[in-house]
């Protein structure tokens, strides 16, 4: 392994205080391009109607275990194993809309932080202040709370908020999924596109709830080769999920007063 890839004592203490890292222009030149290449075929094929899984685009299905990312996930996660929950990925211009505050972390109910969840998101084109701001509050992730807790504030500033809207080409931030973040809408993007892309990861032990078609996603991510040789295979492990839907069903019909009592 790079050791340039692998966290300081000071990046975790960070981390573990405000719930997220960054790492500018992370990416070289290169892999940034392929990357960008890749996003511009799949929006072209959704803008033609043809829905591709986003894993079957070689150079996004290698990210999901690209070294100088995985090293670094793999140090927050102190020496547990992790499964790769999800890649996302797409362009933003002109007109695009706001994300309201939320987060990410996958929990029904939400109830604790026993296990690791990050996002990384992903810059290809940087931010300048055009089309989306992130805007982060930091510490949020030692709180226990429902996804949309915050979702009332729109894309305002809040107290103790963060905005981030000037970052270099290829920057990246790992993100506790717990943090609260929202996207602010900008008046620009005339000739700016916002290319971004976040994957996502969860720790061992627990049980994830995860997309109905994970089993498909990680064969075709096995089969093309993304776990570089076998390296990263615990990437692609179907038993760390569960089936969402039928279970909340079934949460559904017990989730009355203190859970606790259903034990």
């Amino acid at each position: 392994m790079d050791s340039l890839n692998h966290l300081s004592q000071d990046d975790l203490d960070r981390f573990d205080e405000e719930g997220y890292l960054f790492f500018e222009g992370l990416f070289d030149d290169d892999l940034n391009q392929r990357l960008r290449d890749d996003v511009d075929r799949m929006m072209e094929d959704r803008e033609r109607g043809a829905k591709k899984m986003i894993m079957s685009y070689n150079e996004l299905g290698l990210l999901t275990s690209e070294p100088c990312v995985i090293d670094r996930v793999a140090d927050l996660m102190e020496g547990e194993k992790f499964t790769h929950h999800h890649i996302h990925a797409r362009w933003q211009g002109k007109g695009e809309r706001g994300v309201a505050w939320h987060h990410d972390y996958v929990q029904t109910p939400q109830t604790n932080r026993s296990h690791l969840m990050v996002h990384v998101f992903m810059y290809l084109d940087g931010l300048n202040g055009e089309v989306g701001d992130l805007l982060v509050m930091p510490g949020t992730h030692k709180k226990v709370m429902n996804g949309d807790a915050f979702m009332q504030f729109e894309f305002d500033d809040l107290p103790g908020s963060r905005t981030y809207d000037d970052l270099a080409p290829g920057s990246i931030i790992i993100v506790h999924s717990a943090v609260q973040h929202c996207r602010r809408p900008k008046p620009g993007g005339q000739t700016f596109r916002r290319y971004f892309i976040d994957t996502s990861y969860c720790q061992n032990g627990a049980l994830w709830g995860g997309y109905n078609n994970i089993e498909e996603i990680n064969a075709l991510a096995l089969e093309q080769g993304y776990d570089r040789g076998g390296k990263y295979a615990f990437l692609y492990d179907t038993t760390q999920f569960f089936e969402r839907r039928p279970n909340i069903e079934k949460l559904d019909k017990i989730n009355e007063g203190s859970l606790v009592l259903q034990l």
